[in-house]
């Protein structure tokens, strides 16, 4: 993944990942523009919303749409992850502030992604929710976020590391003399986030279902 600039997590920039040094977990309910965080990633999952999955171990970066997507999940325990601020750029060349979270490994339980179109017509919204008993596992995961809420537990965390030595997840980190900050483990709990794009070496949902429906019917 390349990086990007502004936004995080966290008060504009700040999650973890990471197998460095760091001390004890830190748990924290938040809104991740609150946090410090910082860097690069891009991915869009809009209306036509598809989750991918390839062997790359880091996805390029593309020009995100021009609206959010949301998620929402019971819980995601994540191995390795990163934080920093950075952009996105969307195909008329307009660049968004985003929080980039970079995360090694991850397990996702109850996953619902849902994105509003709004069309002529009326709303329409593409919702996506894994298997009940199938949680979503994913690697190499980047997601540039808008905001994000729930309860946070880092272990192991590094905060105030300048964002281009980050190494827990390879690919991704920030610019130097920038801030970042990562940590060994990352769980959070009633996880809701808004994020402009996603992308991940390999993202699998069994059982997932897939439903187009008119209206409104995000998963926040």
């Amino acid at each position: 993944m390349t990086s990007q600039e502004p936004g995080g997590p966290a008060g504009d920039g700040a999650v973890p990942g990471g197998r460095t040094a760091g001390g004890g977990a830190r748990r924290a309910r938040t809104d991740w523009r609150r946090l410090a965080l910082a860097g690069p990633l891009a991915l869009a999952l809009a209306a036509g919303s598809v989750w991918a999955t390839t062997a790359s171990a880091v996805p390029v970066t593309f020009a995100v749409s021009g609206s959010t997507f949301q998620v929402a999940a019971d819980h995601l325990a994540g191995k390795d992850a990163v934080q920093f601020a950075s952009v996105a750029s969307d195909a008329a060349g307009k660049q968004r502030p985003v929080a980039v979270a970079g995360i090694g490994s991850a397990r996702i339980s109850h996953l619902c992604q849902s994105s509003v179109a709004h069309t002529p017509f009326g709303s329409v919204t593409l919702t996506i929710r894994s298997g009940e008993d199938h949680p979503v596992e994913a690697e190499n995961l980047v997601i540039d976020l808008k905001r994000l809420d729930g309860d946070l537990r880092f272990g192991r965390v590094q905060m105030g590391r300048d964002a281009g030595t980050l190494d827990a997840v390879q690919g991704v980190h920030g610019a130097r003399g920038s801030y970042g900050q990562q940590a060994s483990t990352l769980d959070i709990d009633r996880m809701r986030l808004r994020a402009w794009s996603l992308t991940a070496g390999t993202f699998g949902l069994k059982g997932a279902s897939m439903a187009i429906s008119p209206g409104d019917h995000s998963c926040l």
